[in-house]
């Protein structure tokens, strides 16, 4: 079963309704980005742009807006958030959200919002941009292509610093009483994005990436302080699983196929922990809480935050041999790959002797352990 049949499968038990009917908490497909100087009329006329395009292709689906107040979105309305938008100082916030969603008390299937920082902050804040969509857009006949192209288009349209796409838990506007169902889901799926409170990340990720999902986005800084692009393509070479994108400032990893739940039982999705590997120094080192305080139940704490920002690191791996030159005995059975060959990732058994790939223009078969 691949991650898209298992997503399809486990999908209902991630989502929720109220009794009326109304939706609490949807499954989405997410995109988040920071970005500099959102404070400019250059980029507050580049978000514009996004909301515009957003809109025409959504336009059956979208009810509802937040911005200077809650209220049914009309392509009136519309237009005079945008004005508003674009009219605003350089230290003057904007806040703009339009959803599927009726109010501000049900989750949406389809949302994009977006937040800006101020001149005189410079850049000790970020602003970001999310995108939500369907994850059922991922099972249409070129539904991934649909999202993937969108995923760049807004790391271009924004100059996106760094950030991530996959899945997430997709809760109302008015969050606060959600948190604690969103906590106990990301409990048992690794693969879920915790991003209730992605706006407020901007004066914290200013130097450092949240981590990695299903895409991971990295600005021109960051790919150059972990050793340039070609030093993370080889560090990742040969596994099959992962592929790279470039964006106009940047570069763009994705970890399979499909985004992976990574449920309990399963263990961490293994292209997400080969990835996470990679960019992990450049990821956040002391991250606060991922929620405020919910008088509804269990939510993030420091430590529970500890732990899931570090829940695709496998230090008790450490002992396995990082490679093993072809000839050898395979030390663990799992799964190896060689930079070798493109998609030379395969299963060994432990004891097999580790074969020697003919042919290649790289050099010595030299295998690399991938995952169990």
């Amino acid at each position: 079963m691949n991650a898209l049949e298992k997503l399809k499968e486990r999908a209902p038990d991630l989502e929720f309704e109220l009794p009326d009917g109304a939706p609490a908490i949807k499954l989405g497909l997410i995109v988040t980005l920071y970005f500099k100087e959102g404070y400019t009329a250059e980029s507050k006329k580049k978000v514009v742009e996004c909301f515009e395009r957003f809109y025409e292709e959504f336009k059956s689906d979208l009810k509802w807006q937040a911005g200077e107040k809650y209220q049914k979105l009309t392509p009136e309305r519309f237009n005079k958030q945008s004005k508003f938008l674009l009219e605003t100082t350089p230290n003057e916030q904007y806040e703009w959200h339009i959803s599927s969603a009726k109010n501000e008390k049900e989750s949406r299937a389809y949302s994009l919002q977006a937040m800006n920082s101020f001149e005189i902050h410079g850049d000790k804040t970020l602003s970001y941009i999310k995108l939500t969509m369907p994850w059922s857009i991922l099972s249409e006949p070129n539904g991934s292509a649909r999202y993937q192209k969108w995923l760049v288009y807004l790391c271009n349209q924004v100059n996106a610093a760094h950030g991530y796409g996959g899945l997430s838990s997709s809760l109302p506007y008015d969050y606060d009483s959600y948190m604690p169902a969103e906590y106990q889901l990301a409990q048992n799926y690794m693969g879920l994005e915790v991003d209730t409170l992605a706006y407020w990340m901007g004066n914290r990720l200013q130097e450092h990436i949240k981590g990695v999902n299903w895409f991971t986005v990295l600005g021109n800084a960051y790919v150059d302080r972990l050793g340039g692009e070609d030093a993370i393509r080889h560090s990742l070479s040969g596994r099959g699983d992962i592929d790279f994108f470039n964006y106009d400032y940047g570069l763009i990893i994705r970890a399979g196929q499909y985004p992976d739940l990574g449920a309990a039982e399963d263990g961490p999705p293994a292209a997400y922990v080969a990835v996470n590997k990679v960019v992990k120094p450049v990821r956040i080192p002391n991250p606060d809480s991922l929620h405020s305080y919910s008088p509804y139940g269990d939510c993030f704490d420091e430590e529970s935050t500890a732990r899931w920002y570090a829940r695709f690191d496998r230090e008790h791996e450490d002992h396995i041999p990082s490679s093993i030159p072809a000839g050898q005995p395979c030390s663990r059975e799992g799964y190896w790959y060689s930079p070798a060959k493109q998609s030379s990732r395969r299963h060994f058994r432990q004891g097999e002797i580790m074969p020697e790939l003919k042919d290649s223009s790289w050099g010595a078969t030299i295998w690399y352990w991938s995952s169990v």
